[in-house]
């Protein structure tokens, strides 16, 4: 029976994974594949639409972008990460076949569904059979900490969490085949993974694929450190072929991002480590990654996950619910001794997941707290909850080994998983009398506020059921053990597959596209001054300073929302990480001149005030008005300037001394002595993304000041000579031009980009060769054998 049950798993057709990842997948995505919606996503209606969007449209008319001049006083495309995955290649042929709001579901689909392919193909590199390997791969593919983050529209997470068995598969390929292919391919791989630019994610996944070849090092016996350093090789190529994104980002976000200031530029330790322990996991959490409903969630969708949440973070939009199907099937590896080197891999990735997992909850244990201080990098981050990602993947490892191992180890299957049907059953009982929640929040959550307490009690019949169905969850599991048949690979998959795919399904939701690709009354009234009038910017309070749907129809806005946004401008309109623009929203006169603030988008309306457009609710109340406000140019001639310290500028131009009309804030000598008298005006020639150039009539020496933000790859030219562009008014763009008509030209020119290119050229170009060379050369030498 032993032999007979292990050969039944082993005899899945070849066909099957290729039926059921892609039936799952459809499953899943139903909605948003049999329709012309898009999958709805907080961070994609946050940034993630208008930044994609930019992309697509300026890529197709202009040339790839440099800089995104629509939010924020503009911002470096490439360095700030803004376009996200744009340099993705499966993002971008989505984005020249279909719509960008298509698109954006589309590239989310497509890696779900591969997801499941890599993992299958990783778990039969390590000799598991066919049937384990196909419950492993389905349960990668459904995997709540991963499909759940379409919610929140996390997809740089989805696209690492995706790609993360396609490394592992690579890398142990390349101990089994041992030439070059195998490295290429991983290098390959590792450079698609740090273009989907979710740098934490990719850390976190690099870190555990290092430790995973470093451990099979020291299990092999031949050739163990030439393989090893193959491995360090093709890695940082990889990373090298990479470099057009990776390089530039790295600098920016140490030196340029408002990040900078929350991390290693904290005004205190505690406040750094207190940034990067936000957003961890918690005991509730830990919890709930055996029943789901236990923690609850922010859906807002009928059911146990509709506002939910009871713990400790702010709210929940996503879940790293493992599933009780895959713990205990888990479990099932460690029933006795495991031949080869697949046993001491079960030991690996128990350790991997576990620390993981700690590392997962922050502060709540030691093991976070030590790789802050040790580990570099780790100090820029936060969202240690992150790492959870590789215990999943550790947990479905585990998993496929224990099915395989159970069909060697029956008898002592079914108790086992009885024992756990009792005991998630008893747990049931306790939560429906009460005891449970009262020994919770008494002992382990002892801080639980009256709100969380409120959201506990409304929930606690949901989490009651929770329990049960996982107990049921349990009791299927051993009934399949008890009698097992032929089909045993598909029915343990269908129970896999039902108790991931419940938890998915309030996640996936999908959106009338409408309600980011059509103006309003307000967005219209905007694009017509846009094209009648000379360059101006909105300030728009809605959403409390982080609207930029105004951006989708190409109107510039003085705030909105960035995650990696520059330092010295969220200072200037005092924006303190996603909150509101408390400088802006104060309407000081001298920022709204200095950022060119022609018009204010805000909510309801202004009593006394006439608005140049409403929208209106259906019920007849006022959503958002339009009024005029008089802002500066975006282009100032001036005669005066003060070279102040760069510790100074912003208290100054902020106060009640500086006259933003006649003068400007420098930090350095212009290159010429304005004359203080001079006057002029500007004429624009060209504004795009990438270049502008307009035309300045100075009634003397002068300096011209641009209301955008200053960034190092900016240069000018005045009249076709090279000039210095300089930092203005804390943040902006000046040059000095002489007396009389003159020709500006400011073009993003980044000699950093420029060679981070090259190299990255040059990295492909030398991992591709060697690939094929390798590939080849073996091939001709089994074919001569």
């Amino acid at each position: 029976m032993k032999e007979s049950l292990r050969e039944s798993l082993d005899s899945l057709p070849g066909w099957v994974p290729w039926f059921v990842f892609p039936l799952a997948t459809v499953v899943l995505f139903r909605e948003f594949i049999f329709s012309n919606q898009m999958l709805f996503g907080s961070d994609t209606l946050a940034l993630g639409y208008t930044a994609r969007l930019f992309f697509a449209e300026t890529i197709r008319t202009t040339g790839f972008p440099l800089w995104n001049p629509y939010i924020l006083g503009g911002t470096p495309f490439i360095e700030s990460l803004v376009g996200g995955d744009s340099l993705h290649p499966i993002s971008v042929a989505l984005f020249y076949l279909t719509e960008p709001y298509r698109a954006l579901g589309w590239k989310l689909v497509i890696h779900v569904l591969l997801s499941g392919f890599f993992m299958y193909g990783w778990l039969r590199t390590l000799g598991i059979t066919r049937g384990s390997s196909l419950v492993g791969g389905l349960g990668f593919l459904l995997s709540p900490w991963m499909v759940s983050l379409v919610f929140p529209g996390h997809d740089g997470k989805i696209f690492v969490t995706a790609m993360t068995p396609l490394l592992f598969w690579l890398a142990e390929w390349m101990w089994r085949r041992r030439d070059l292919l195998p490295a290429a391919l991983l290098a390959l791989s590792i450079a698609t993974v740090i273009l989907s630019t979710h740098f934490q994610m990719a850390y976190f996944l690099f870190g555990g694929l290092g430790a995973y070849m470093l451990f099979r090092a020291f299990q092999e016996k031949e050739g163990r450190w030439r393989v090893f350093g193959t491995f360090l090789l093709f890695s940082v190529l990889g990373a090298g072929a990479a470099a057009i994104q990776l390089l530039p980002a790295v600098d920016y976000v140490t030196d340029h991002s408002r990040r900078a200031a929350t991390t290693v530029g904290a005004e205190s330790p505690e406040r750094a480590l207190a940034f990067s322990s936000s957003w961890s996991l918690h005991p509730e959490e830990a919890m709930a990654l055996v029943v789901p409903e236990f923690v609850g969630a922010n859906t807002r969708v009928e059911g146990w996950a509709d506002d939910t949440y009871w713990g400790r973070n702010a709210f929940k939009l996503n879940h790293e619910y493992i599933g009780v199907s895959v713990l205990l099937l888990a479990l099932l590896a460690f029933l006795g001794p495991v031949k080869g080197v697949l046993g001491g891999i079960r030991w690996f990735m128990l350790g991997m997941g576990g620390v993981s997992l700690l590392y997962a909850l922050g502060a709540n244990t030691p093991v976070w707290r030590i790789f802050y201080e040790v580990v570099p990098g780790i100090s820029l981050f936060r969202a240690p909850s992150m790492a959870s990602f590789l215990t999943g993947f550790a947990a479905l490892t585990l998993m496929a080994i224990g099915i395989d191992r159970a069909a060697e180890s029956r008898e002592r299957v079914v108790p086992a998983l009885t024992w756990a049907a009792g005991i998630l059953a008893v747990l049931g009982v306790l939560a429906a009398s009460g005891a449970l929640f009262s020994l919770w929040t008494s002992v382990i959550y002892s801080g639980i506020d009256d709100g969380a307490r409120a959201t506990l009690e409304a929930a606690s019949s949901g989490i009651v059921l929770g329990f049960f169905i996982a107990a049921a969850i349990a009791g299927a599991l051993a009934l399949i053990w008890y009698r097992p048949v032929g089909a045993i690979a598909l029915l343990l998959a269908g129970v896999v597959g039902a108790d991931l795919l419940r938890v998915n399904l309030p996640f996936v939701q999908v959106m009338d596209p409408a309600r980011v690709t059509v103006p309003d009354a307000n967005h219209r009234f905007l694009q017509d001054r846009v094209r009648s009038e000379e360059p101006f910017r909105v300030f728009s309070m809605v959403q409390g300073g982080q609207d930029v749907e105004p951006a989708n129809y190409g109107i510039e806005l003085a705030a909105g929302h960035h995650p990696n946004d520059l330092g010295r401008y969220n200072d200037l309109i005092g924006m303190e990480g996603g909150g509101a623009p408390q400088n802006l929203a104060s309407f000081n006169e001298n920022l709204l001149y200095l950022l060119n603030v022609r018009y204010l988008l805000l909510p309801g309306e202004m009593e006394g005030v006439e608005p140049e457009s409403q929208v209106r609710l259906q019920d007849g109340r006022v959503w958002a008005s339009v009024y005029a406000y008089p802002g500066g140019p975006r282009a100032r001639v001036v005669g005066n300037y003060r070279v102040v310290g760069s510790d100074e500028t912003l208290d100054l131009v902020l106060g009640d001394g500086f006259n933003p009309v006649v003068e400007t804030l420098l930090e350095e000598e212009p290159p010429m002595a304005p004359d203080p008298e001079a006057r002029g005006q500007v004429e624009w020639v060209e504004r795009s993304p990438n270049r502008m150039a307009f035309q300045v009539r100075a009634s003397g020496p002068a300096l011209v000041v641009v209301a955008d933000n200053w960034f190092p790859a900016w240069q000018a030219t005045v009249n076709g000579e090279e000039t210095p562009v300089l930092r203005a008014d804390h943040t902006f763009r000046a040059v000095a031009v002489p007396e009389g008509t003159s020709e500006v030209i400011m073009e993003y020119r980044s000699r950093q980009i420029q060679g981070s290119l090259a190299l990255s050229v040059a990295c492909l170009l030398l991992v591709t060769g060697a690939g094929l060379f390798s590939g080849l050369r073996t091939r001709r030498r089994r074919d001569g054998g």
